[in-house]
């Protein structure tokens, strides 16, 4: 009688990575959708602050943060900061409450060799980030390119909800 009890659990652990994998999917399309929501959402209402109330150090190129609601409830925050050698954008998607989604780009003005410059007409890409949250913990990301987390001691958990509610807190008191 054993032997049948012995197959039964053989089959419940060889199908466990499986459901855990799907549980995971199936996460990421939920998030994956709630984000695209947001962002296609025309009917949200911006709150911006100016330059000097988002960073304690000035940049190059200027900053811009913008928080958008929706009936009170903060839905996204976009922060825009112009550096000396490009500009970096972070989208941080929220529901209830709760940071969900990060896209972070990196566009690097490009360098002409000949006369040992920017030129800060034409860009490209080096870096493309997505951080997927739930329940405040980060689940999955994908990056490509070089990015401010390579070095090993920097946490982009840890890094990405404190941005996301120290800008929180300064687009509320904007908001009052």
């Amino acid at each position: 009688m054993a032997y049948p009890k012995f197959l039964l659990l053989l089959f419940l652990f060889a199908l466990s990575p499986t459901v855990g994998a799907q549980t995971k999917a199936q996460d990421l399309l939920a998030i994956k959708k709630e984000y695209q929501a947001i962002a296609a959402d025309k009917s949200l209402k911006k709150v911006t602050l100016d330059n000097s109330a988002f960073l304690d150090t000035p940049t190059d190129g200027g900053r811009e943060l913008s928080g958008y609601y929706k009936k009170g409830q903060l839905r996204k925050i976009v922060a825009t900061i112009g550096l000396s050698n490009g500009m970096t954008q972070i989208e941080y998607y929220f529901k209830d409450g709760q940071l969900i989604f990060v896209y972070e780009v990196f566009n690097a003005y490009d360098y002409t060799e000949s006369k040992g410059t920017f030129d800060y007409t034409k860009t490209s890409r080096t870096f493309e980030g997505r951080y997927y949250f739930k329940e405040n913990h980060l689940g999955d990301l994908s990056t490509t390119g070089h990015n401010r987390f390579e070095d090993d001691a920097l946490d982009p958990e840890k890094i990405l909800l404190q941005e996301a509610n120290t800008y929180s807190r300064l687009l509320k008191a904007k908001k009052k």
